[in-house]
């Protein structure tokens, strides 16, 4: 299925929905936070002003080629953080999950609601198969998030990323539209 325009979704607590340029400012303290860059594979630090609204600015043609959707993650008014489906492979209908919350609202739950939401969606309005997930093999918190999603781990990739000049392992999970009826 091709979307024409980016939905905005819900769910008990929060509101998931497109990134507007006014989220610059707050992407850049949040993401540009030492423990969000840490973990976050593709967040560097220190993560400027510029970066966050390149980035932002870059999001609609993500989504216009169908190649990823992108969520800001709202508490109320808040943007709190992040959670989307990037490296959408139409022919093999798989993705990737990507997701992080800012600091302050660490162990709410948060991370796991808003990837529910970005899951549900994938396998019911993108009709994906597959989701994957990769976490920094020194991550305990991402492996829990992705344990209460369902998420299996498949293996681990030896020194897949750099991180503050060293070379890390990454771990990778994926979750079947088969398997969503037993775990999530």
């Amino acid at each position: 299925m091709v979307l024409r325009y980016q939905p905005s979704l819900s769910t008990e607590r929060l509101a998931l929905r497109p990134f507007v340029a006014d989220d610059a400012e707050r992407l850049h303290e949040l993401a540009g936070a030492k423990e969000i860059a840490d973990t976050a594979i593709w967040i560097r630090h220190p993560y400027s002003i510029a970066a966050a609204k390149s980035w932002i600015a870059g999001l609609p043609r993500f989504f216009e080629t169908g190649t990823a959707v992108h969520f800001a993650i709202r508490l109320a008014s808040e943007l709190i953080g992040s959670v989307a489906l990037r490296d959408i492979d139409r022919e093999h209908a798989q993705a990737e999950l990507e997701f992080w919350i800012g600091e302050p609202w660490w162990g709410s739950g948060f991370a796991t609601e808003a990837a529910r939401e970005a899951i549900r969606f994938g396998f019911e309005e993108l009709s994906l198969n597959r989701i994957q997930a990769l976490r920094i093999a020194r991550d305990p918190v991402s492996e829990r998030v992705l344990a209460n999603l369902g998420m299996k781990q498949e293996g681990q990739l030896r020194q897949r990323v750099s991180k503050w000049g060293k070379f890390e392992d990454v771990m990778l999970y994926s979750l079947l539209r088969d398997d969503r009826t037993s775990s999530v």
